[in-house]
């Protein structure tokens, strides 16, 4: 008789831990895919109730699986992020170039303009002609 009702007391219990575990990782997964912060606070805060509400062990077995599926979701994220700067890296840096040949061009078409030509002698000590003077 001890023997049956030990059985049914292990059995419950497990059952009841067995409930909890889904419980826990059905909130894990609805927080991983909240779609606004505000639902995902909304879920943390019913996730940390039901936290309250189990043993020690549970309780550190649930908090070490939320930890370890953010750890996960954060690293994706930064891997993302990382790939994102980046490419903004290199776009700053195609624009920078394509910026500074065109500064070269224009600065080469008004050397042209004024009649130096590409055999002008800018700042070097050839007469100039300033205003018809000599």
């Amino acid at each position: 008789m001890k023997t049956l009702k030990l059985s049914a007391a292990l059995l419950l219990l497990g059952t009841l831990t067995l409930g909890v575990a889904a419980t826990t990782d059905e909130q894990i997964a609805a927080i991983q895919t909240a779609e606004t912060p505000e639902q995902r606070v909304a879920l943390v805060n019913e996730f940390k109730a039901t936290l309250s509400t189990l043993s020690a062990q549970d309780r550190a077995t649930a908090i070490d699986q939320l930890r370890s599926t953010m750890q996960a979701e954060g690293a994706q994220a930064q891997t993302q992020t990382r790939a994102q700067e980046r490419s903004r890296i290199g776009q700053m840096t195609e624009e920078g170039n394509m910026q500074r040949n065109q500064n070269m061009n224009q600065n080469q078409a008004g050397s042209q303009a004024m009649g130096g030509g590409s055999n002008s002698n800018i700042g070097g000590n050839a007469p100039h002609n300033f205003m018809g003077k000599k």
